[in-house]
């Protein structure tokens, strides 16, 4: 298994961690535009688009699948979580998905570099869930590192990311992550 995929897992495991501790799905989250419920159904869309693209559908046929997925998945949303990153592993853990590629709204795009947008949007999700649930717990330091050099990439990059932060002079690199997607770290 490659270090993408074991770091997808990895970033996934740390959203469903904070998912299974969500009692106000109506509570704000540091990302502005979502409340908790709105920010777990954008990583259950992520998990559900996966398989199907890493199978080698179009966008629209992709979108079929995925809003049938939707439909059969609404009501409870740990539940969905569950079946969305349950299918999403499945997938990348086939021999050779890695090696795909997979066709997003910007063209063909390497599998691993479009698992690679995922891990960061997992960290980055994973802390903003937790901020919003009362969970600190620090993300796995090989997440962030994986994380960081996508988030400098992309920093103050709309609609990747709001202009950085300016970390404070002690901050972890769990901090200066997520000061670069202009969220403040503390």
């Amino acid at each position: 298994m490659s270090d993408v995929v074991a770091l997808l897992h990895a970033g996934a495991a740390e959203f469903g961690t904070r998912v299974h501790r969500v009692e106000d799905w109506s509570a704000a989250t540091p990302c502005s535009e979502w409340d908790v419920n709105a920010l777990v159904d954008h990583l259950i869309d992520e998990h559900l688009w996966l398989p199907p693209l890493l199978a080698g559908h179009g966008l629209d046929a992709a979108g079929k699948i995925v809003e049938s997925q939707k439909h059969s998945l609404a009501g409870d949303r740990v539940a969905a979580w569950d079946a969305a990153v349950l299918a999403s592993g499945r997938a990348i853990d086939e021999p050779g998905a890695i090696d795909r590629q997979v066709t997003l709204s910007r063209g063909p795009t390497p599998a691993a570099e479009y698992l690679g947008e995922m891990i960061v949007d997992a960290a980055v999700h994973a802390w903003d869930l937790g901020r919003a649930i009362g969970v600190d717990e620090p993300l796995p330091a090989d997440l962030v590192e994986f994380a960081m050099p996508m988030a400098q990439q992309f920093a103050g990059s709309e609609p990747y990311f709001r202009a950085p932060v300016e970390p404070p002079a002690d901050a972890t690199p769990q901090e200066r992550l997520i000061a670069l997607t202009g969220r403040n770290p503390r």
